[in-house]
């Protein structure tokens, strides 16, 4: 009989991204596994995650929490690496086997700091997530990076121009905080923040209200998948 975990979340959304990973790829902060039908001899889209920070908890409740965080990191550098990326879900958590009552979502905004492991398999789990897997990579660093934290949460917010002006905001912020160029293409940014900023261009989902237009617009401008190729190719 096979080993129960004692937390262990089902994932929902399956993509490309989640094609079975071999014991190479297993990673402690954010470990996928599943998607192997072992009775059958076949694929399946049973997929399951399991994490270092559930591993002390007591709490369905904190479980819940750590688990939406996890996800929305992931969920944010797999929007950077691929704007068609399906988000995926948390639909159950299970207890020793067995379900356990979901919780909300909270509005939470906190960095989940260094796990409770040895120095040693600290710094292990880092050199194997940078071999192995980029998004690994991020959730890792994301844990204790107030920089990389930010820029994948804001990729996980839907995609709109409000949302995609925050994220170059932040990008040019964390720029002159951390002193790690950034490369923007002036023509671009101008193309971006003309579209964003304007109402008869972006409608609704415009930074700025309606207002009545004096003069006609002659700057080019750029439509969301643009948008988030653009602001996305900063981020990476």
């Amino acid at each position: 009989m096979a080993e129960i975990v004692k937390w262990e979340f089902w994932l929902n959304g399956h993509n490309g991204n989640l094609s079975p990973f071999p014991i190479s790829q297993s990673n402690l902060y954010f470990n996928i596994s599943g998607g192997i039908d072992d009775y059958n001899d076949c694929i399946s889209d049973d997929f399951r995650l399991t994490s270092v920070y559930f591993d002390e908890e007591n709490d369905a409740e904190i479980v819940w929490q750590i688990g939406y965080e996890l996800l929305s990191l992931y969920n944010g550098v797999s929007s950077i690496i691929d704007k068609e990326n399906r988000k995926l879900t948390l639909p159950v958590l299970l207890h020793n086997g067995g379900r356990v009552l979901k919780s909300p979502r909270r509005n939470t905004f906190a960095l989940l700091g260094r796990p409770s492991i040895s120095s040693l398999l600290y710094n292990q789990e880092f050199q194997k997530a940078k071999n192995s897997n980029t998004r690994f990579l991020m959730i890792n660093l994301a844990t204790e990076r107030e920089d990389v934290y930010l820029i994948l949460k804001y990729f996980d917010l839907d995609g709109s121009y409000i949302n995609y002006y925050k994220i170059l905001e932040t990008l040019e912020s964390l720029s002159k905080k951390t002193e790690i160029p950034i490369s923007i293409d002036k023509s671009l940014r101008k193309r971006f923040t003309n579209t964003a900023n304007n109402y008869t261009l972006s409608g609704l989902d415009s930074r700025h209200g309606f207002k009545e237009v004096i003069k006609e617009n002659k700057t080019p401008s750029m439509d969301l998948h643009e948008a988030h190729s653009f602001v996305a190719s900063i981020a990476q």
